[in-house]
C-alpha cells in the first residue's frame, strides 16, 4: 500500500521537537557526514531588490532508511515563508511537507548547540548573546541545553527589543539574564558568545572578545554581511564550519581572511569531521578562542525534518494527502 504525504504544520513541529532532541538529532546526522553515510548539496542564492533573497537548501541520509530533502525559503522586507520536502531515499517518494519556520528557527539554533557543546570549556559560566531578533531565543535555548550557565547578559543595538527579549527570557530559566545597555558591557567576562544578527559592516573585534573562549557567529549568511572584524581571526585558535562550499561562497569574514579563489582554505575545519572522530570535546588544550562559523546547510534540516516525520508518524499528527503514485506523476503532465 502507497503511505499517504503528509503535510504538517508549525504547530505540528513545535510539538514534537524540544531544544535536546534537536541538538541530539543534528549532532548523530553530522556523525554520519563525518562518515561519509549523509551529505550537502550547496545553496542555490539569489538577492534582488532591497535585501530581498531565495534559497535552497539539499541534503541525503543514504543507507537503510535513508532520507532526503529539500528546504526552500524566501526572504523579503515584506515578509517570507518556508517549506522542507522530505523524500524517501530509496524509493525516490514524497513523505512529507512541512512547514519550516520554526524547523528552521530550530536547527540554526541547534547547530550552534553541537558546537558549544563541542567546543566551549566544559567549566564556561558565563555567556553573551548579541541580537534580540526571532532566532536569539532558540540561540538562548540551545546554549542553555549544553552549558550550566549562571549568567547571559543580552544585547541589541535597540533598547525597547532587548528589554522586552530580556522580560521574556527571565522567568524561562534559573540563571540570570541582564540586559546590557553597551556592546562593550555584553561582552565583558563572557566566555561564550553568539553572534546572531543581522548587520551589514563587522561590529565585533578581537579587543572585545578578549575574555571570549568561543564564540559562535550565526547571523551573516550572506556575502555583504558581516559581524566581526578580521583581527578576530589572530585570537582564534580553531576555525570550525557546519559546511565548507557554503562558507566559501557566502560568508564574508571567512572569505576576507582566507581567500576567495579555489585555493584550499587551510585552518579551517568542518564540525561534522571533529564529531567522527569521537571525542566529546574537540577543544584544543591550550586554545585562547574557538570561532564556530555557521552559515546553514541541507543536513541541519534534514536531521530536525526526519525526527518530526517518525514523530508525526507515531502520533498521526498532520493532514495525509493523496500519495505520490506513478498514476498521479502521469495525469499531472
Amino acid at each position: 500500500m502507497t503511505q499517504a504525504i503528509r503535510y504538517l504544520s508549525e504547530a505540528d513541529v513545535v510539538g514534537v521537537l524540544d531544544m535536546p532532541r534537536a541538538i541530539d538529532a543534528l549532532a548523530d546526522t553530522l556523525t554520519l557526514q563525518g562518515h561519509g553515510s549523509a551529505r550537502n548539496v550547496p545553496k542555490a542564492l539569489a538577492t534582488w531588490g532591497e535585501g530581498s533573497s531565495m534559497h535552497a537548501l539539499g541534503s541525503v541520509v543514504h543507507g537503510t532508511g535513508g532520507v532526503c530533502g529539500f528546504k526552500n525559503w524566501v526572504h523579503t522586507r515584506q515578509g517570507g515563508g518556508s517549506v522542507f520536502t522530505l523524500f524517501d531515499a530509496d524509493r525516490g517518494t514524497l513523505l512529507a511537507v512541512i512547514e519550516a519556520r520554526a524547523l528552521g528557527m530550530l536547527r540554526t539554533a541547534a547547530i550552534t548547540g553541537v558546537a558549544t557543546r563541542t567546543l566551549a570549556p566544559q567549566t564556561s559560566r558565563h555567556a553573551a548573546l548579541v541580537g534580540t531578533g526571532p532566532q536569539a531565543v532558540t540561540q538562548l535555548a540551545a546554549l542553555a541545553a549544553v552549558r550550566n550557565l549562571q549568567s547571559v547578559r543580552v544585547y541589541s543595538p535597540t533598547p525597547d527589543k532587548r528589554a522586552e527579549f530580556v522580560r521574556q527570557a527571565r522567568p524561562r530559566y534559573a540563571f540570570s539574564i541582564e540586559e546590557a545597555a553597551t556592546l562593550e558591557h555584553a561582552l565583558e567576562g563572557a566566555e561564550i558568545v553568539t553572534l546572531i544578527t543581522r548587520a551589514e559592516q563587522p561590529f565585533v573585534n578581537a579587543a572585545a572578545l578578549r575574555d571570549c573562549r568561543h564564540l559562535n557567529a550565526v547571523g551573516a549568511i550572506l556575502p555583504a554581511k558581516a559581524e566581526f572584524t578580521q583581527d578576530v581571526f589572530e585570537r582564534a585558535d580553531l576555525v570550525i564550519v557546519d559546511d565548507l562550499e557554503n562558507a566559501r561562497r557566502g560568508s564574508r569574514e571567512l572569505r576576507e581572511h582566507f581567500g576567495t579563489g579555489d585555493a584550499p582554505w587551510h585552518g579551517v575545519s568542518v564540525l561534522s569531521d571533529l564529531l567522527a572522530n569521537g571525542a566529546g570535546s574537540a577543544r584544543p588544550a591550550q586554545a585562547r578562542m574557538t570561532l564556530f562559523k555557521g552559515m546553514g546547510m541541507g543536513l541541519s534540516d534534514l536531521a530536525l525534518a526526519r525526527v518530526v516525520y517518525q514523530a508525526a508518524c507515531d502520533r498521526d499528527l498532520g493532514q495525509c494527502l493523496a500519495p505520490q503514485t506513478r498514476e498521479n506523476l502521469l495525469l499531472a503532465r
